[in-house]
């Protein structure tokens, strides 16, 4: 039997979407019956009428924060793919409770129930800096001494937990997506890069990251999880490209003007010092240096490990965008 947690969030929902015909035993969760709709929605930008598809899977109420419920959800499980986490934006102590106390309750749980395999969604956030020129890999360890935002450090913590899982003799896979390109959650986290263009956003910023559509995280992460492979992490890049060039890109696909003003690093760094960032800039109330170091420098990453282990091409990013764009437009 199969746990999703977070199968109302953007990889978890694409994640159930994947094993709609597969014939599994799947468990998903969820904080409240509303949430549901956004699953419907992800549903929906795969087929129409598939939003009717999520009523068949098997649902459990529970909060990762709330052990009794998470041992409700695990009984009987042999397999957990753990999506659900809180993303940036939020504040620290929120994401701290989630992303790490959280992960610290599944993986708490799911070695107390014998789970055999545990698949955790992380982010590049958690990665460490290269050395030199070249792109960011695996073996780049976090460095908690550096400048550092929030998200990546609650995201290097909840990685830490997931990892003793695996001292404890469960199979663990972990995945480090970039920005992540998909239908649903439109504005909240990756969601906003195309809520906000199409709003008419005018502002970019000089730095770079990698992106990967989400559904090549979903089947990623099923493909590794199923796979013999264990106690590995892997980067999960399409491509990396600029901030600027994936905005227009997006711009374009939604025929919409793109931005032309570049928001440098002086200016952000004096609205860091303002502490409160006007929100027509689109930014959260409290713009530390960390996160104006990371809108503003040119990260590359390497996805050589995971391609030599996949079975497919990884999708081209203007595709992705083209893709969620459309669908972004169809339900405006």
């Amino acid at each position: 039997m199969i746990l999703i947690t977070g199968a109302t969030g953007l990889v978890g929902g694409h994640l159930l979407y994947r094993f709609r015909e597969s014939g599994k035993n799947i468990i998903a969760t969820y904080r409240d019956l509303k949430s549901l709709d956004k699953t419907r929605e992800i549903f929906e930008s795969y087929e129409k009428g598939a939003a009717a598809q999520v009523d068949t899977f098997q649902w459990k109420q529970a909060d990762i924060l709330e052990i009794p419920s998470l041992e409700i959800a695990m009984q009987n499980v042999t397999t957990v793919y753990h999506c659900a986490a809180a993303i940036d934006h939020l504040p620290f102590e929120e994401m701290k409770n989630s992303n790490m106390r959280g992960t610290e309750n599944m993986i708490n749980v799911a070695l107390a129930l014998g789970v055999k395999k545990f698949c955790h969604v992380s982010s590049i956030a958690a990665l460490g800096e290269a050395v030199g020129n070249r792109a960011v890999n695996e073996d780049d360890f976090f460095n908690l001494d550096g400048l550092n935002t929030d998200y990546a450090i609650t995201k290097f913590g909840a990685e830490m937990e997931a990892w003793r899982g695996n001292q404890e003799d469960m199979d663990v896979i972990i995945i480090n997506p970039g920005v992540i390109i998909g239908e649903g959650n439109w504005e909240r986290g990756s969601g906003q890069l195309i809520s906000k263009t199409a709003s008419g956003n005018k502002f970019y910023t000089k730095g770079s990251s990698g992106f990967i559509d989400v559904r090549d995280v979903t089947r990623a992460m099923q493909y590794l999880t199923e796979s013999d492979l264990k106690n590995e992490r892997y980067i999960l890049v399409s491509e990396n490209k600029t901030y600027r060039e994936v905005l227009d890109l997006i711009a374009l696909s939604l025929q919409k003007r793109k931005p032309n003003i570049q928001l440098k690093s002086g200016v952000l760094k004096l609205i860091s010092h303002l502490l409160k960032a006007p929100n027509f800039f689109g930014f959260p109330l409290q713009l530390s240096m960390a996160k104006v170091q990371s809108m503003t420098s040119k990260t590359r990453y390497s996805n050589t490990k995971i391609k030599k282990v996949l079975n497919f091409e990884l999708t081209p990013i203007q595709e992705a965008i083209d893709r969620v764009a459309t669908f972004y437009r169809q339900r405006s």
